[in-house]
């Protein structure tokens, strides 16, 4: 990383966490606010800073990243066809249940085979007069780029899921290359969900649940550099990135945000 992009990425980091300490509304009550307010309050804005971070801060890194790699930004969010044709719908439905069981388990290349196979009896005047709506709320696409004339989808996720965040994970990745090959069933597209670090000392692919879910590791889901080296197109940038914050830390930053937390509570 170079100095240049090595400041772009500080200062991201700076303002994302900057300006959510300084903006955090509290909007709910608690019995403890009676006997610790101060503490509650603490732990109500620190644990929204971390359940926001994915769209707060390694959302932002990515983008800059991405672009400093020669990929696009895409603006348009990938939005689903309404109504779904019945026979996607059915096969989305298929694949989605077959992924949750090792017996029946189908890797993406077949999935998409697939879909694209559902999808090729429709017509492009047809599937030109569908509209297009956004996904629910947290199944859609947070991050999507292009390269050399291939989509990325991406959505970062939190570093200990369970077995059923893993499930849904699945579900949610399927639906966006339903969504993507009806639109154009010649696209080249990837979606994927990152996990932005390993929060142990273990691998994390050996660890449950990631051993009995349904995502393939490294191929459906990246973790760590995985996932920022391919944004990057360089090796180590997590401990990269980890330097920075250590940066901040040394300048004092952490002090300056424990000073605005503390004033905010």
């Amino acid at each position: 990383m170079d100095k240049e992009l090595r400041q772009k990425v500080k200062d991201v980091i700076k303002i994302s966490l900057e300006n959510y300490v300084s903006n955090f509304e509290y909007t709910s009550t608690h019995p403890l606010d009676i006997l610790i307010p101060t503490e509650r309050r603490i732990r109500s804005l620190v644990g929204g800073l971390e359940t926001s971070m994915g769209t707060k801060l390694w959302e932002p890194i990515a983008k800059v990243l991405a672009l400093n790699n020669g990929f696009e930004i895409l603006e348009e969010k990938l939005k689903r066809p309404k109504p779904m044709p019945n026979k996607l719908q059915t096969t989305l439905n298929h694949l989605i249940t077959a992924r949750e069981d090792k017996a029946t388990w189908v890797g993406r290349e077949e999935i998409i085979k697939k879909l694209r196979k559902a999808v090729k009896p429709i017509t492009k005047n047809r599937r030109a007069t569908v509209e297009y709506v956004d996904p629910a709320a947290g199944s859609g696409v947070d991050i999507f780029f292009k390269k050399g004339g291939k989509y990325y989808a991406f959505d970062t996720k939190t570093v200990k899921p369970n077995v059923g965040s893993i499930k849904s994970y699945n579900k949610q990745i399927l639906e966006w290359y339903a969504y993507a090959i009806f639109k154009d069933p010649g696209i080249d597209f990837s979606g994927q969900i990152a996990y932005p670090y390993n929060p142990g000392a273990k691998d994390f692919w050996a660890e449950e649940p990631h051993k009995s879910g349904s995502l393939q590791p490294k191929v459906d889901a990246l973790v760590e550099d995985e996932f920022w080296d391919f944004i990057s197109g360089h090796e180590g940038t997590f401990r990269q990135i980890m330097d920075i914050f250590e940066e901040l830390e040394n300048e004092g930053f952490g002090k300056k945000l424990s000073e605005i937390i503390k004033n905010n509570t």
